[in-house]
């Protein structure tokens, strides 16, 4: 029986869209994330505390006077208010959505160039890398914005739209720069648009969009500095973040990492689809060049995965648009075997790391269950700093107790000095002389730690304070362990809450 080709295609994106869904859909970790902190940026900044939030390491009493810039401040209002009105499971909705529409639009503007089979299949090889980044975070917005200033450009060059959409874009422009630091994605896309059309009037337009996008860019709270960021980001970073790592040094010193393994296959497939391309003289070397750019991000740091999976998803698409398949009638046996196909391909990728699906993956929308027990003890026992938090924990703790408490360090290298990871923070959790020093210097009242924190140096920490007669452990929970000071003004709480060192078992 012969189906219609739009009602079959209506079928595949629904499943492709259900997909996407269903895997983005990851309950919240405050414990770990850096939601915490944003929400309470968009708190203040609405309060009237701009200045504070955006030029001053507000949250840390360690370094509270150290300047830095805060490029993702339009997103912390954001999440702010969606949180205010809908609280988290809004807030996992919106991310949903916001990757479904950026989604669509590399879908919409590859759909006319390539069948609808092609991208379907295409779409499943990447989708592994599409919903890798399942934390609420300010990138999403450059995701967003990569796919709309794509669909805008392609479809002012194929003529669907009006060129005078092209001053749209300064304006987009100045609103990225206030929401997540790869901003400049869109300088380089109109860039490769304003090479491709230079021998055309289209060109002129592109040029008067790019001096306007850089002057609407100087619309930050930090002006050219604002503008040159980018650039400028790693210069501080004394503390070594697992996602800005590339893929080799990762696959070095982890092993075994299942998003690894999916880029690199996907990767394969692109790099496949190039000399697919020559063969069929569809060859483009802007085109390449945005796979060379694509393919640096996502090999120099897991982080870009999703970035790159987007634009490699539309590339791999149009390049095989010359390939003769299933470019007949469609019928429902093809229907079938597609929708099979998908899921059979699913189905393999679960077997090769079901981790990366099950444990890294908890469905749903909102917070964890029990995620906000710690902080419910820390305010419900009126305990005191100043505390001592590892790097992970210090979103959590800003959002749930500042401006009560304030955190010793959190996740954002560039608002501390590089010496302070490198000189103080580290050490001081390998060495116990160091930790002497420093907790004397702060007078540490409270240790709030992620019990999950896997780097050497916060597991060898937490080892020797659950042996250390000074410090008691009073709470535990899947997420977070707090110990207390021995001291007289913690007498009643050790002696009500204090957890048995016998209760301890250290796991190698």
């Amino acid at each position: 029986m012969k189906l219609k080709s739009g009602k079959l295609d209506f079928l595949l994106l629904g499943f492709l869209f259900f997909l996407l869904a269903f895997f983005l859909s990851g309950k919240i970790n405050l414990i770990t994330a850096d939601l915490g902190r944003h929400l309470k940026n968009g708190e203040i900044i609405l309060s009237g505390g701009f200045n504070d939030v955006v030029k001053e390491n507000l949250y840390s009493y360690t370094f509270a006077d150290f300047p830095f810039i805060n490029h993702h401040w339009g997103s912390g209002i954001i999440f702010f208010l969606l949180y205010k009105g809908f609280g988290f499971s809004g807030l996992s909705a919106f991310f949903v959505f916001l990757n479904l529409i950026t989604f669509w639009l590399f879908f919409d503007s590859i759909r006319k160039r390539v069948t609808f089979f092609k991208i379907f299949l295409v779409s499943i090889l990447f989708l592994p890398l599409f919903v890798f980044r399942q934390e609420i975070r300010p990138e999403v917005f450059s995701y967003f914005f990569c796919g709309l200033f794509f669909w805008l450009l392609l479809a002012i060059e194929d003529k669907r739209i009006s060129s005078k959409w092209l001053f749209v874009l300064p304006f987009l422009q100045m609103v990225w720069i206030n929401l997540h630091v790869y901003f400049f994605c869109g300088f380089i896309l109109l860039g490769i648009f304003w090479l491709k059309n230079i021998k055309k009037d289209l060109a002129k337009s592109i040029s008067l969009v790019i001096v306007f996008s850089l002057a609407l860019s100087c619309l930050n709270p930090f002006g050219i500095k604002g503008l040159f960021f980018p650039f400028k980001i790693f210069e501080n970073y004394g503390y070594l973040v697992l996602e800005n790592q590339s893929v080799f040094f990762i696959d070095k010193v982890i092993g075994r990492y299942p998003a690894n393994l999916f880029f690199k296959i996907s990767f394969v497939v692109l790099l496949a689809s190039w000399i697919i391309a020559i063969k069929n003289k569809k060859f483009s070397w802007l085109y390449f060049g945005l796979f060379l750019f694509i393919s640096y991000l996502g090999w120099s740091a897991v982080r870009n995965f999703a970035l790159y999976a987007y634009f490699g998803f539309w590339i791999t698409s149009f390049n095989l648009a010359g390939i003769s398949f299933f470019e007949k009638k469609r019928t429902e046996t093809q229907l079938f075997i597609f929708i099979a196909g998908g899921i059979f391909l699913l189905f393999g990728l679960y077997l090769v790391s079901p981790s990366y699906w099950t444990i890294q993956r908890r469905i749903g929308w909102g917070l964890l269950k029990n995620n906000q027990g710690s902080a419910v003890f820390f305010k419900e026992n009126n305990l005191k700093g100043p505390i001592f938090n590892n790097y992970d924990i210090g979103g959590y703790l800003i959002f749930n107790l500042y401006p009560k408490e304030k955190v010793f360090v959190d996740n954002r290298p560039e608002a501390y000095p590089k010496q302070f990871f490198t000189e103080t923070y580290v050490p001081m959790q390998q060495d116990p002389k160091k930790w002497q020093e420093v907790s004397q210097r702060y007078n540490f009242n409270v240790v709030f730690f992620s019990r999950n924190d896997l780097t050497p140096w916060g597991q060898a920490f937490l080892i020797s304070l659950v042996q250390d007669p000074d410090w008691a452990p009073v709470f535990i929970d899947q997420f977070a362990i707090i110990f207390l000071k021995r001291n007289e003004g913690n007498k009643i709480l050790i002696g009500k809450y204090e957890i048995p060192k016998e209760m301890f078992t250290v796991i190698r």
